[in-house]
């Protein structure tokens, strides 16, 4: 169990053998600093007065009931239950950043390193909040993996005469609240979900006022008077919701069109609102605050459709300065 190694004294025992739970650590400078951490260790097993044989999903479980019922997103507690099984839902105490990393590996055969690194924060969030909570003792098992490095893509958006092909199949859905909402997220780039839970009063004096958004700060973006129209004409009466749940009517009016994005649907709207309004010379701080981004990093990646982007470097590069020159000679 304890034993003199080439760099000190090595421990290796079996913290719980029916669980499958084994200890190992090696460079301890004397036997009995290794004895000490030893006893510490068993000590701390037994005071926690958890199973043994917890695994990585009674950990989620766990998470969910103290945390995460309380996030917006409802597919949150789903997606990261269905990540430990895709693990092998493994003894959490001997659950490892190996472990992911092979997970990792495989995975990357079916889906794209972003999404990999979506699915790395959503387990590492698990081990930190129960850390955080005094649930969890150990390190987080995940805190020194490294994400993926993810090449920047360009981002897709419509143009105009693609926006009014999309706005016509709207207005020829059976969803009478398909176009009003599709028309405020071309608008004022608003998420699909932020739109459709509008109320009758967050709609007034030509703008929207958006409170249910992702990082919990409410906005206000102004509107034109004829949207304004639309939107309390068809929405429903009193101050509940406007519109009922029409995501899938637009997912069918936007398949008619014929249009082709990948990997986005109702997203392509905000994409195509932030994109036409760096390229008509929008401030770039402006957008920032009116798509709700609490990191200025988000929103730079439409900065290169401003027209003025880099435009410097036509001027300010040795090769114009040296143009200059010689002009002047």
């Amino acid at each position: 169990m304890i034993t003199k190694g080439p760099k000190g004294w090595d421990v290796d025992f079996w913290l719980d053998k029916s669980a499958g739970i084994r200890k190992r650590k090696r460079g301890f400078r004397t036997k009995s600093e290794a004895e000490r951490w030893v006893s510490d260790t068993r000590r701390q097993y037994s005071q926690r007065g958890r199973d043994p044989g917890e695994r990585l999903s009674d950990l989620v479980d766990t998470w969910q009931e103290l945390h995460g019922s309380t996030l917006k997103d409802p597919y949150r507690y789903s997606r990261t239950m269905a990540i430990a099984h895709a693990l092998g839902n493994p003894i959490a105490a001997t659950f490892t950043a190996l472990d992911f990393g092979r997970y990792r590996t495989q995975r990357l055969k079916d889906c794209t390193p972003a999404t990999v690194n979506h699915e790395h924060r959503y387990m590492k969030a698990v081990f930190n909040e129960l850390i955080r909570l005094g649930v969890w003792h150990e390190a987080n098992p995940l805190a020194m993996l490294r994400q993926l490095k993810v090449d920047e893509t360009e981002r897709a958006f419509l143009t105009l005469d693609e926006c009014r092909l999309v706005l016509q199949e709207c207005a020829a859905s059976t969803n009478s609240h398909t176009l009003p909402v599709a028309q405020i997220c071309l608008a004022t780039g608003a998420r699909w979900d932020e739109a459709e839970s509008l109320t009758r009063p967050q709609v007034s004096n030509g703008q929207v006022r958006f409170v249910r958004t992702k990082n919990g700060k409410s906005r206000s973006v102004p509107i034109p008077a004829e949207l304004e129209k639309l939107i309390l004409s068809r929405g429903y009466p009193g101050n509940g919701k406007l519109f009922s749940s029409c995501r899938s009517a637009f997912r069918k009016a936007y398949e008619r069109t014929g249009l082709h994005t990948p990997g986005q649907m109702t997203h392509i709207l905000r994409h195509t609102f932030a994109s036409h309004y760096m390229m008509q010379g929008g401030n770039i701080v402006t957008l920032q605050r009116i798509l709700g981004h609490g990191d200025i990093k988000m929103t730079m990646r439409y900065s290169h459709l401003a027209p003025d982007h880099f435009a410097t470097a036509l001027t300010h590069s040795p090769l114009a300065l040296l143009e200059v020159h010689e002009t002047s000679v």
